[in-house]
């Protein structure tokens, strides 16, 4: 069903938590959770959307999922705070925490795969080809070079419905730039708005094997991370600092295994490779599944399953497990097992084109837009100032987690918790809401912590979270890693457990 129309709530930072008693009802719960939220920090991004409230909205559900974890386990519910200006800084790039002591002004993302080309009968058409496995597909497809100028002569020379479906079959991934109101009126517009934020199912039941500790409060659990890219490993890198064991796990094969190195993306986990395709690494994997509390996963819809390990078998190997996970174009409608990144559906789902419209209606004030870092001007749908949609899920699922974890120590029972890129994209692209007219200029020079640490042997400092629960130290005790740096185990033990 479409959503009601929706009047705009009134009162500093009161979309702030208009935003965040949506995805906490969506969670399974009460809207009053959220009344005792403190939230600071004006301005908001120069774009028509309300970024910074949904930003700090993101964080803030975190936070109350933590301080709802501790009041469950018998402790005070501590106060929860985020501030606004902070929140939208974590989603600025280069990504937080990390802030390089001799690059202090690093800004902005720079691929050329990364882009937007003209079709043959004038639209545009946004493609993510930065993974190798990607851009291969693409050219292939096109039968071109790996050459931008190649594929933006190939793209040119045929229509943007014919090139969108040749790219998608060849498992490319590609969409045509749309408006907010095409989007909307789509079958695929229509299926995600009739979608829950957050769909929760409670699965099998177990025992709890660990209870929280008012400093640390997920210290002890373990978290299975088969996350990709951004938004899913942003939420297990929230879970590992509340004190999470995160293990990541990718194939020896996998795009981010070959050329990726140690980043903010892998703060406080362990990360492994392991083939789960071969009769070893399945064994092993279903040893890991059996033994995780958490299993984060972030693989299009039915990659999983196609290991052996459906979401039954899931269920049945780890009774009590909490599962979440995101998909990119929603889990109904006719797109819904099509590749997507946040960009992609920025421009499928209309926040692209609607930011390009909105700077030109008043040039002199709104122009150059800010896109990913980069200066542009409107004459083509533009990116958003950050990947907002990827962000905000990401910390969406962890507050998912969270809460899974809490059900389970109370009751026994697992769950399975889903979202969606484009389903956040409805949700900040409410019609009725903009943005505050004070802009906020990325990126920001906010305060960090006075420890040094390393990354990719060079000196660095991290930001100061935007979301602060009283009383619970929000760090990470372990360094980023490259991939294949742990092996694919538990650095603890459990009492009659093997890791």
């Amino acid at each position: 069903m479409d959503h009601p129309s929706l009047t705009p709530p009134e009162g500093k930072h009161e979309l702030t938590r208009w935003f965040t008693r949506q995805i906490w009802q969506s969670l399974g719960e009460p809207s009053s959770g959220a009344d005792c939220l403190q939230v600071s920090g004006d301005g908001d991004l120069g774009t028509p959307f309300p970024i910074a409230d949904l930003a700090a909205a993101s964080f803030a559900v975190s936070g109350l999922s933590v301080a709802s974890l501790l009041n469950a386990a018998g402790l005070d519910a501590p106060p929860v705070a985020v501030d606004r200006r902070e929140s939208v800084a974590w989603f600025d790039v280069p990504m937080a925490p990390t802030r390089y002591i001799d690059e202090p002004d690093r800004h902005g993302i720079h691929s050329r795969w990364m882009a937007e080309y003209l079709t043959a009968d004038d639209r545009w058409i946004r493609v993510q080809a930065s993974f190798p496995s990607l851009r291969r597909r693409m050219c292939e497809a096109l039968d071109v070079a790996e050459d931008p100028g190649e594929v933006a002569r190939a793209f040119r020379a045929q229509t943007a419905e014919a090139l969108e479906h040749q790219l998608v079959d060849a498992g490319a991934v590609a969409t045509i730039g749309r408006s907010l109101a095409q989007w909307r009126e789509s079958d695929q517009g229509r299926a995600v708005a009739a979608e829950p934020i957050a769909d929760v199912r409670t699965t099998t039941s177990r025992s709890a094997r660990w209870s929280p500790h008012p400093l640390r409060p997920l210290l002890g659990v373990r978290v299975l991370d088969m996350t990709r890219v951004v938004a899913a490993p942003m939420a297990t890198r929230f879970l590992a600092a509340l004190g999470a064991e995160v293990l990541r796990l990718d194939p020896p094969d996998g795009d981010e295994v070959t050329m990726m190195k140690a980043n903010d993306i892998v703060i406080g986990k362990r990360w492994a490779v392991l083939d789960a395709k071969t009769p070893e690494g399945r064994a092993r994997y279903r040893e890991l599944l059996a033994s995780a509390d958490v299993f984060v996963h972030g693989y299009r819809p039915g990659a999983i399953d196609a290991l052996g390990f459906d979401v039954d078998a899931r269920a049945e190997i780890s009774p009590g497990l909490v599962e979440v996970t995101l998909d990119a174009y929603g889990w109904t409608g006719p797109l819904s097992h099509r590749r997507g990144f946040d960009t992609i559906l920025q421009f499928a789902t209309g926040l692209a084109h609607e930011h390009a419209r909105w700077a030109n209606e008043d040039p002199g004030r709104r122009l150059p837009l800010n896109s990913l870092g980069h200066r542009v001007d409107g004459s083509r749908p533009r990116i958003l100032p950050v990947e907002i949609l990827d962000f905000s899920t990401g910390y969406q699922l962890a507050a998912a987690a969270i809460n899974g974890l809490r059900r389970q120590l109370m009751t026994g029972k697992g769950s399975l918790t889903t979202f969606s890129l484009a389903r956040t994209s409805t949700l900040l692209a409410q019609p009725e809401f903009t943005a505050g007219p004070e802009v906020i200029d990325l990126p920001l020079p906010l305060p960090t912590g006075t420890r040094v640490h390393e990354m990719n042997r060079r000196p660095s400092r991290r930001l100061e979270f935007p979301v602060r629960v009283d009383g619970v130290d929000l760090y990470w005790d372990r360094p980023a890693e490259d991939a294949g740096s742990s092996a694919p185990q538990w650095a603890t033990t459990r009492a009659g457990q093997d890791r």
